[in-house]
């Protein structure tokens, strides 16, 4: 679950709840080319770190004096700089000073190589002059080359904004340069804080038609994760039509990563939440339709192929070497987007026979032998780890459901048997009795732990569905308290759906566990 303040969860149990956005931001770039990219100048100052201006995310940018007109620690507006490193996200400084008239001479250049040719094209692209300071480049020129050829060039001359997005069709390089010609004040150098290969597309509420995203996730493993986000946007100009050459449409890419947020207006302001990371996986733009339909999925969808780096080794070894081959885009630190749990070090297999399982089953399998959960957080990183303990903060009741839950009874059950009965844990003397086929359990111990933790949730007979004015801070697996006629239940989401048309609707299954009136909410901190 999400971590937001209290103002936001007083807000959503007033009968009207305040104003609610949804926010998609589409980066339209060649998956894997940001990575790849690495920066240099032509003379920098002592303090700058031009290598870093490549790299995305939250930033620490100081505003050092540096020596430049109207630029003092006195007025509070200029920091000193240390005597030594760290110094901060500080980018790109030139050592060049531009003069009265704001021009360079010489001319500032940063340099961008990459380790191979990029033949997809890309739009142009984004560059972010200086936050910190307030600063950016009246004339710079953009240049893209292959080896020595140019393949694309644009000079702009006419610049006000902190952040340019430079619009030239780039194809087949392997080296850009951004020169920098006039900057925006006199006697001060050059800086620039990030640069993105390719455009940078936000759509709010004004151009969303729809938006609806379904997150699911099983308590044992039982099935694979899934995060799908499907939205519309609105297409009456025809930016997203297939037949037009310089239409966006050109542009589109399966795995382009988007990023979703949510918000609500509090006060003054609007308080915003993760909403998730997703990839494109498919699109639809009717020649006849006022919309364009994206789905955009999680990274199991990079999880198909045949897994093929063998089971020997302890769980976590083998869950890793899957995760490596399925080659999952990084995060914008550079880190890998996966976290696998410790437990997994300590159940060691060495299975000769290969099941021919993809990447994906391989890891769900893994996270299974080690009674451990497998999901994708918000942040876009595949989890395998137990289930957290712990009733959240989170009250679905009769003032906030559309109507009442549904309920749902399985059959008894009699026992839980693993792989044909390595192990086998009793539960009643009557019912059907429920298998576990595991090629990664090997030794009885193992066997009898899954068989015992699969008896403990399935033994409980409930499970609960139904429809509610969504609160977006739950996500799949949170357990949560389900107000009813008679009782309350402590309920661990199975599934979970979130619609959106200019309020938010929701609707949610899951498994009850317990009586939730003996238990303590809890408010954990989101990993």
């Amino acid at each position: 679950m999400q971590n937001t303040t209290q103002a936001w969860v007083d807000n959503q149990s007033l009968p009207l709840v305040s104003e609610s956005f949804v926010e998609i931001e589409y980066k339209v770039t060649d998956p894997g080319v940001q990575e790849d990219a690495s920066a240099a100048d032509n003379g920098a100052a002592a303090i700058a770190d031009t290598a870093q201006i490549t790299t995305q995310g939250e930033k620490n940018e100081p505003a050092y004096a540096l020596l430049e007109q109207n630029s003092w620690i006195l007025n509070g507006g200029r920091r000193l700089v240390p005597a030594g490193p760290p110094y901060g996200d500080t980018g790109f400084l030139s050592a060049v000073l531009c003069g009265d008239d704001c021009r360079f001479d010489p001319v500032p250049v940063v340099t961008l190589s990459f380790t191979e040719v990029h033949q997809p094209l890309i739009p142009g692209v984004t560059i972010t002059w200086s936050r910190a300071y307030g600063e950016y480049a009246r004339s710079f020129e953009v240049t893209a080359y292959q080896g020595e050829s140019v393949v694309a060039q644009k000079r702009i001359d006419d610049n006000s904004e902190l952040t340019s997005l430079v619009s030239v069709d780039i194809q087949g390089y392997d080296r850009m340069e951004i020169a920098i010609y006039e900057w925006s004040r006199p006697l001060c150098r050059a800086k620039l804080s990030e640069v993105m290969i390719g455009f940078q597309k936000i759509y709010t509420k004004d151009q969303l038609m729809g938006y609806e995203y379904v997150g699911s996730a099983d308590p044992l493993c039982a099935k694979l994760p899934e995060n799908t986000a499907v939205f519309k946007i609105s297409n009456v100009n025809g930016e997203f039509n297939p037949d037009d050459p310089q239409g966006f449409s050109r542009f589109l890419m399966e795995r382009q990563e988007i990023r979703v947020r949510y918000g609500y207006k509090l006060g003054d302001g609007v308080e915003w939440i993760r909403a998730g990371t997703f990839f494109i996986s498919e699109w639809n733009t009717p020649q006849n339709g006022i919309t364009a339909t994206f789905t955009a999925k999680g990274l199991t969808e990079f999880m198909s192929e045949i897994y093929t780096g063998g089971y020997s080794g302890t769980l976590y070894e083998i869950a890793q070497r899957a995760l490596e081959q399925a080659q999952l885009p990084q995060m914008e630190d550079g880190s890998c987007r996966y976290a696998i749990d410790d437990s997994l070090r300590e159940i060691a297999v060495d299975l000769a026979e290969d099941p021919n399982k993809s990447i994906a089953e391989v890891v769900q399998l893994c996270a299974n032998a080690a009674c451990c959960v497998m999901r994708q957080d918000r942040d876009g990183i595949l989890r395998i780890e137990p289930l957290a303990n712990g009733i959240r903060d989170y009250l679905i009741n009769q003032d906030n459901s559309y109507k009442r839950s549904e309920y749902q009874l399985s059959k008894e059950l009699k026992a839980v048997s693993v792989n044909s009965g390595l192990a086998v844990v009793q539960n009643s003397p009557s019912g059907e009795i429920q298998t576990i086929d595991n090629p990664l359990i090997q030794d009885a111990a193992t066997a009898n732990r899954v068989a015992q933790w699969v008896k403990n949730c399935l033994k409980g007979r409930k499970t609960m569905s139904g429809q509610f004015r969504a609160d977006p801070r739950l996500d799949e697996l949170d357990t949560v308290t389900v107000e009813n006629s008679f009782s309350n239940s402590a309920v661990i989401i199975t599934e979970i759906q979130y619609t959106y048309n200019g309020a938010f609707r929701g609707k949610y299954e899951g498994r009850v566990t317990t009586d939730a009136a003996a238990d303590t909410p809890q408010q954990e901190e989101e990993q």
